[in-house]
């Protein structure tokens, strides 16, 4: 079938068949290498609903490892909206802003936050979203996001020459 945007792991995706390294993935559908996971840490099973994939993609990254994207892979998943609830919206706040909190460097958080702020006002269209998204921002800030390890400035450098810089 069609292969959506939001399951391309990589800005710029006019072909969703070309594989390679990338900075995220689709949680759907992976792979992880036991010893990574030793290293790394475990899943952060507190985000519950999404990002904890870039939270442990990001951590893999920043500690030496590859996240690869593999399209010939085939992942069924059904081709409906998240936005259609709520909850799809406060969970994306709050843990996009917990993602910043515990894993970008100190400079980086305000930038990242401030792009996702802007591109979440222009695309939602849903005064209750938006109500629920400003919730899940303040939580976000409010609650505790577990341990944080911000990433080294060279992974930084490395997610940008991947064509996926940690503050898009």
């Amino acid at each position: 079938g069609e292969t959506q945007r939001r399951h391309v792991p990589r800005l710029r995706a006019g072909d969703p068949m070309r594989g390679g390294p990338v900075t995220a993935f689709l949680g759907g559908g992976h792979a992880f290498s036991m010893k990574m996971l030793e290293q790394t840490g475990p899943w952060p099973a507190e985000f519950f609903f999404t990002h904890e994939e870039t939270d442990l993609a990001w951590r893999a990254l920043d500690a030496g490892w590859k996240v690869l994207y593999e399209p010939e892979l085939l992942l069924q998943h059904p081709k409906t909206s998240p936005a259609r609830h709520a909850v799809y919206y406060r969970m994306t706040a709050r843990n996009r802003v917990w993602l910043a909190r515990r894993n970008l460097p100190l400079p980086l958080v305000p930038a990242y936050l401030g792009t996702w702020t802007l591109l979440t006002l222009a695309r939602t269209r849903d005064p209750k979203g938006l109500r629920a998204w400003a919730g899940g921002f303040a939580e976000g800030v409010r609650t505790p996001c577990g341990e944080r390890r911000p990433m080294r400035w060279s992974t930084v450098w490395r997610m940008t020459r991947l064509g996926r810089p940690p503050v898009i």
